[in-house]
């Protein structure tokens, strides 16, 4: 499945976004996802089975059966075979808008997305979340060479 620039947009347009693979390890990628999106004025809810909060004080979600219902956004960077699991209680939670980094993927999640028309694969968060530095130069590139989703 080819992600189009329409679905990331949409994912994008939600202001309420879970992110399942939060670490307070700030080299992860799952932290730095979500110290990006927050200080692009996402309201975020990080997920991570270990609970606690992060550096900026915000409670952790040891669960997806924790997020408040109003949240149909799900960011996930997780091992694939996290992510299959937590696919399936997305479906049951009614997620509506599902991102799964690269890396998070495998052929099972992607048959599991099927149920999801609002979807986004294959695409970096960081070369579309209004990009900077390294980021804003490759997706220069990929616009450039044409590899951007259309």
């Amino acid at each position: 499945m080819k992600t189009k620039k329409a679905q990331i947009d949409n994912f994008l347009a939600q202001q309420k976004i879970a992110v399942a693979g939060y670490s307070k390890n700030p080299k992860k990628f799952g932290a730095q996802i979500y110290k990006t999106l927050r200080e692009k004025g996402y309201e975020l809810y990080p997920v991570n089975p270990a609970g606690g909060t992060t550096p900026e004080g915000d409670p952790i979600y040891v669960t997806l059966d924790a997020i408040p219902a109003d949240v149909k956004a799900l960011y996930l960077v997780t091992k694939p075979e996290v992510t299959s699991k937590l696919i399936d209680k997305a479906k049951e939670k009614e997620f509506t808008h599902i991102w799964v980094q690269q890396m998070s993927e495998n052929a099972e999640v992607l048959a599991k997305l099927n149920n999801f028309p609002e979807k986004v694969t294959g695409q970096c968060m960081f070369m579309h979340a209004q990009p900077t530095g390294f980021h804003k130069f490759h997706w220069w590139l990929s616009k450039t060479f044409g590899t951007l989703p259309k």
